[in-house]
């Protein structure tokens, strides 16, 4: 038996599928009872639980041989901090693995994840990496660069930006890179985690095969959705009291702060651990976007 917790966010939905098409015996944690109908129809076994309540981690873990643990949050909310989600969640769910003896744990981190990252949405990737390491469970450290696919927050709201505006805003220069990497890759990736002790106390860096610029992404999407927009450049300081202002007005801002620092670094990393050690050749950019999004999307023209 193989536990997921984020069955219900992105790479969780994706992964369930796939599990279940190829037979393999998935339990899925979730916190709402009412996003289950779903999971069930796929034949999988449901546990409602929170990763501040010990008995419902327990009852997760009890018989289950590896975990996959997808929980995590690009954006902060009342009650839902990276601290509380990232690190106090991974510390509990660890506890609780432990007692279930349960012996391997694969934990989808984020390629950038540092103790020192200025952002820190990767410094508590880094708390709960070292959680994981140091638990005494066997484990599987996967670090994709940014996912990317059907259901993806970040493909959704660029396409919804660029419907909306008459050009395309880029924040700063545009010019740091990220490696996209289309979903059904990354979930290929954690399936073989989960089907062979190779990955075993490993540490894996996944991107896809194109290093694009910030500006390059945004272009590609446009393109996608048969858009033509001018290129708008705006300035980090701009941006900055924008931002505050935003996330002091709004619970759900479109940008925070943690993000602007993470949209001014690189996100990018070697081939060889998706190549060499997952033996996938993962697909370009262009063609990933090209299997859900098309120009009759939006009628933009």
């Amino acid at each position: 038996m193989v536990l997921v917790t984020g069955a219900t966010g992105f790479v969780g939905s994706h992964l369930l599928r796939r599990m279940r098409s190829a037979g393999l015996p998935v339990r899925a944690m979730v916190r709402d009872s009412e996003k289950t109908q779903g999971l069930r129809e796929l034949g999988v076994e449901i546990v409602v639980g929170d990763f501040s309540d010990k008995a419902s981690l327990m009852s997760a873990a009890t018989g289950v041989e590896r975990v996959v643990h997808l929980v995590g949050i690009i954006q902060e909310s009342p009650g839902a901090t990276f601290q509380s989600v990232h690190v106090e969640g991974t510390k509990n769910l660890v506890a609780a693995l432990k007692q279930a003896g349960v012996r391997h744990l694969v934990y989808q981190s984020a390629l950038g994840a540092r103790a020192q990252s200025p952002s820190r949405y990767h410094q508590t990737k880094w708390e709960a990496e070292e959680l994981v390491r140091n638990s005494g469970i066997p484990y599987t450290i996967v670090r994709p660069s940014l996912i990317y696919g059907p259901g993806d927050q970040f493909t959704l709201r660029l396409v919804d930006m660029i419907r909306r505006s008459p050009v395309l805003p880029i924040i700063g220069s545009g010019s740091s890179k990220v490696q996209p990497l289309y979903i059904d890759d990354e979930v290929s990736c954690l399936i073989k985690t989960i089907s062979s002790d190779a990955y075993l106390n490993e540490i894996c860096e996944i991107g896809g095969p194109d290093q694009l610029t910030y500006e390059e992404v945004s272009r590609a999407i446009a393109r996608a959705l048969g858009a033509q927009r001018s290129v708008l450049h705006m300035p980090i300081f701009f941006m900055k009291p924008m931002v505050r202002a935003m996330e002091a007005m709004l619970v759900k801002p479109f940008l925070t702060t943690d993000q602007l620092i993470m949209l001014q670094e690189d996100n990018v990393c070697s081939m060889k651990d998706i190549r060499d050690a997952f033996e996938i050749e993962p697909i370009p950019f262009e063609q990933g976007l090209s299997r859900y999004i098309g120009k009759r999307m939006d009628n933009l023209n």
